[in-house]
């Protein structure tokens, strides 16, 4: 049986650009006017005026964030000369290039009816703009309806498969 943990993360890691200016609003800051202006109209700073190595954010989770990982290197990723998934390498972006609807989406590889299905309102509609925390949190609930199936070949070569 399957548990619910709660991990503190680094902001850093989880959030692309985007979305750590929406986090930054939040953070206390001593920013310039001009910086608070372009952080109000969507534009992050030049200079990010918070640094995020020190800041973590907390979600539940059923799977240790660095399986969704491996997940993700193995479904987007580059590959070495040995036929295994290359760590770090995930495109969390993968599908933007050449969408046409019917390719899977992000670094989880998300068929773009099982993301449309799972994504909360406020996502992005393709898995590929989203930030790997909502890819993350949209894995959570496919893996609840799905289970490993939805990634039987990613998902057997990590050990992952139950």
């Amino acid at each position: 049986m399957r548990r619910l943990r709660t991990v503190a993360l680094p902001l850093a890691a989880l959030l692309g650009t985007a979305a750590v200016a929406a986090f930054a609003v939040e953070l206390e800051d001593d920013r310039s006017g001009d910086d608070e202006t372009a952080l109000d109209a969507g534009i992050p700073p030049a200079t990010p005026p918070y640094l995020l190595d020190d800041v973590s954010i907390t979600i539940d989770t059923t799977v240790d964030i660095e399986d969704w990982e491996r997940l993700a290197d193995c479904e987007s990723g580059d590959w070495d000369a040995d036929g295994e998934p290359e760590p770090g390498s995930a495109r969390w972006d993968y599908g933007l290039e050449f969408d046409h609807g019917d390719h899977f989406q992000g670094g989880l590889n998300f068929h773009p009816d099982t993301w449309e299905n799972h994504r909360d309102d406020h996502m992005p509609e393709h898995a590929g703009r989203a930030t790997r925390l909502e890819e993350i949190r949209v894995a959570e609930q496919v893996l609840d309806q799905q289970g490993w199936d939805a990634w039987p070949v990613c998902s057997e070569m990590m050990d992952l498969a139950e």
